[in-house]
C-alpha cells in the first residue's frame, strides 16, 4: 500500500452519505481517515437523508459558498396522515388526519409549487435564532416562529403511488430550499397532513451519484493512488462563471495583490470574445495551466485579486 501524502491535495471528495448520521460526522469521519483539518462540506443533509455531500478538502473550502449555492436534486417520500414536530419520521406525532390524496389531486396541486415561492423552514434545523440554533430552542420546547424565505422550485413531480398512505416524489430546486417544509406545505395544499419518511440527495450543481464514495470505502482507498480518481478539481464548481487566462508573470503579480490592466493581459482578447458580457457577472477566476490562481473581480479596466489560491 502506497501512503500519499493527502495535505498536497486541493479539491473535492463526493461522498454518498450513510443514513443516521449527520453532516458534521460524515465530514470528521473523512477527516480522521485522511488526517487533514481543513476540510468541510458544501450543503447540509438530515441525519435521516442519504447522497451526495460534497466535501471540500484544503483550498477548496474557500468555495464551499458556490457549491451552497448550486441547484440541488432530491427523491423523498411522503408519509400521508400524520405532522409531525421535525417534519420527518424522527418526530412525534403532533396532528392526525383521515384524508388520503389520490394521484390526480396530487398532481393537479403541484404546479403551485413550480418557481419562486414563500417557505417557512422547519423548526429543527440549523437556523440560528438571536444566536442559538433553531433545532436547540425546538428541543427545548421553546417557541420559534420562523419568517418565511423566498426559494426556487424547478421541477416537481410524482414519481409514484406506493399506497394509499405513501407516495414518492422527486424535486430540482435551489439554495436553502427544505424538503421536509416542502413536503409538509404539500400535504397542507391537499387538505391532509404530512412527513417526509425517506429523503435521497441525488446530485449537487454537476457533482452527482456517479462521483461518489462511501465512507467506509474511502478509509480503504485513502492511502493508495486510487484515491486519486475521486478528488475533483476546485474548477468543476466554478463552470458558470467566467474564466481568465494568465501567463507564469501575469499570475506573480495578481498573487502579490497588485492590480492589472485587462487589456494588457495576453489572452484579454480571447477573453473579451468568450465573454463579451463579462461586468455582468459578479466573480471571475483566473486560471493557470488550468488551475485555479485567484476569484477576481474587474474594476474600471483592472483586474483585483479577491482571493488567492495558495498552492
Amino acid at each position: 500500500m502506497v501512503k500519499l501524502n493527502i495535505n498536497k491535495f486541493n479539491g473535492w471528495l463526493i461522498l454518498d452519505k450513510q443514513k443516521g448520521i449527520t453532516s458534521r460526522q460524515a465530514v470528521t469521519k473523512i477527516s480522521n481517515f485522511i488526517g487533514v483539518k481543513k476540510i468541510g462540506h458544501g450543503g447540509t443533509l438530515d441525519p435521516l437523508a442519504t447522497g451526495v455531500l460534497p466535501i471540500a478538502i484544503g483550498e477548496a473550502t474557500k468555495f464551499i459558498s458556490f457549491i451552497q449555492n448550486k441547484n440541488k436534486k432530491y427523491s423523498f417520500t411522503i408519509k400521508w396522515g400524520e405532522t409531525t414536530d421535525t417534519d420527518d419520521i424522527e418526530g412525534k406525532v403532533l396532528e392526525k388526519s383521515n384524508i388520503r390524496p389520490n394521484k390526480e389531486q396530487i398532481k393537479k396541486i403541484l404546479d403551485s409549487f413550480i418557481g419562486k415561492i414563500d417557505q417557512i423552514p422547519p423548526n429543527y434545523s440549523a437556523i440560528k435564532i438571536d444566536g442559538q440554533r433553531s433545532y436547540t430552542l425546538a428541543r427545548n420546547n421553546i417557541t420559534i416562529k420562523h419568517k418565511s424565505r423566498l426559494i426556487e422550485i424547478y421541477d416537481l413531480y410524482l414519481k409514484k403511488i406506493v399506497n394509499q398512505d405513501i407516495a414518492n416524489f422527486e424535486v430540482i430546486c435551489g439554495k436553502g430550499t427544505y424538503i421536509r417544509s416542502l413536503a409538509r406545505d404539500i400535504a397542507e395544499k391537499l387538505n391532509t397532513k404530512g412527513h417526509v419518511i425517506q429523503l435521497r440527495r441525488h446530485s449537487v450543481g454537476n457533482f452527482n451519484e456517479k462521483d461518489t464514495i462511501f465512507v467506509d470505502f474511502c478509509e480503504e482507498i485513502i492511502h493508495s493512488p486510487s484515491i486519486l480518481d475521486k478528488i475533483i478539481p476546485i474548477e468543476k464548481v466554478l463552470d458558470d462563471i467566467p474564466a481568465l487566462f494568465l501567463t507564469k508573470t501575469e499570475a506573480r503579480k495578481l498573487r502579490q495583490g497588485q492590480k492589472i490592466r485587462l487589456n494588457s493581459l495576453k489572452f484579454y482578447n480571447d477573453f473579451i470574445i468568450k465573454y463579451p458580457n463579462y461586468q455582468k457577472f459578479e466573480k471571475i477566476f483566473t486560471l493557470i495551466n488550468n488551475k485555479i490562481i485567484a476569484i477576481i473581480e474587474i474594476t474600471n479596466g483592472l483586474v483585483k485579486p479577491k482571493r488567492v489560491i495558495n498552492f
